[in-house]
């Protein structure tokens, strides 16, 4: 462990001092690199074999990515083509080395490889983008490769989807902030009280029952259920067919399992949901402030404050998310 720990400071301090390209060799292509032997016996990687990796990658002084506390990346050697890529100095480590490479920005923009409008916006021209890296193992063959890969994901599958819940909840909590806000502009406007007006003069023409389950959005219950309730982070399968209001037309007919408030949905199709039980049939009819609002999906086939409604049937209401089929 110690002896990791301290290869890691020697890499970085390489990465520091690429700065000044001090003891750097170069690639056909130009790229820049400094490898770390490890001292082993084992022989390097051959074209066809499958690298293990540990990786630190910066631009400039930023890190853009680490896999540190994460799964290791997986990369297969291929023939050296001079890409001014790290993939011509593969075929030069073993198990245990270490390596750093560095690439120029304005080289990128000079070989034509890619132009500075086309690059992301934190790579500019005169940035160096650094990777440090570890070979943490070399596998011969696609199946042993393949035991490790599966392996590597089995024992980060938790922290990724942990991850992912974080990162849907916080998309999630970004959009409602922006709704409630734009619902305030609507209702000094009396746009939102048109909207609603709009669904409730409808009802009442068509003596439809519904129950107003949040402002903008109202259930029409067609068959009872008697199982459990969908509420928040419960997984809840559903098949639907999303209508235009005013239409009737159907826009997408499917089914799916999202999970009550974690999973991105439209305001009014979640707040819809809650409440109904396992073996509900019924109607979501949902004011456009609560759909898509002002600025639909672009490419959807919805209009701005387009109301909607939602012919849905919960089949299953469970704490946890059903079995995915093998890919």
């Amino acid at each position: 462990m110690k002896r990791t720990h301290y290869l890691w400071i020697a890499i970085a301090a390489l990465a520091f001092s690429a700065c000044n390209d001090v003891n750097y060799k170069k690639t056909k292509s130009g790229l820049l690199y400094k490898i770390i032997s490890s001292g082993g016996k084992d022989s390097v990687a051959k074209v066809g074999d499958w690298i293990k990796v540990n990786y630190v990658q910066k631009i400039d002084d930023s890190v853009l990515m680490s896999s540190f506390g994460k799964m290791p990346a997986f990369q297969k050697v291929a023939e050296s083509n001079a890409d001014y890529t790290p993939n011509e100095i593969f075929g030069m480590l073993k198990k245990g080395d270490s390596a750093v490479t560095v690439i120029l920005i304005d080289s990128i923009i000079k070989k034509g490889l890619a132009t500075a409008e086309t690059l992301p916006p934190y790579m500019k021209k005169g940035s160096r983008l650094t990777i440090s890296f570890r070979v943490v193992d070399v596998f011969r063959n696609d199946s042993t490769y393949q035991a490790d890969f599966k392996a590597e994901m089995d024992r980060d599958m938790p922290r990724q989807q942990k991850e992912q819940a974080e990162q849907m909840a916080k998309q999630q909590k970004d959009a409602e902030e922006a709704r409630r806000k734009e619902e305030d502009e609507l209702e000094k406007s009396g746009e939102k009280a048109k909207q609603v007006g709009a669904l409730e003069s409808y009802f009442k023409a068509k003596n439809i029952t519904v129950k107003q389950v949040a402002p903008g959005t109202y259930v029409q219950l067609i068959r009872q259920g008697n199982g459990p309730v969908a509420d928040s982070g419960k997984f809840v399968t559903i098949n639907y067919n999303g209508k235009h209001f005013d239409t009737d037309s159907s826009f997408q007919a499917s089914s799916f399992t999202p999970q009550l408030y974690v999973t991105p949905l439209i305001a009014g199709f979640q707040d819809g949901l809650k409440g109904m039980k396992e073996g509900d049939k019924g109607t979501i009819y949902i004011a456009g402030f609560r759909a898509y609002g002002k600025n639909p999906p672009q490419g959807s086939p919805f209009k701005p404050y387009e109301a909607l409604k939602f012919e849905v049937e919960i089949t299953k209401v469970s704490d946890s998310a059903p079995d995915q089929p093998q890919q």
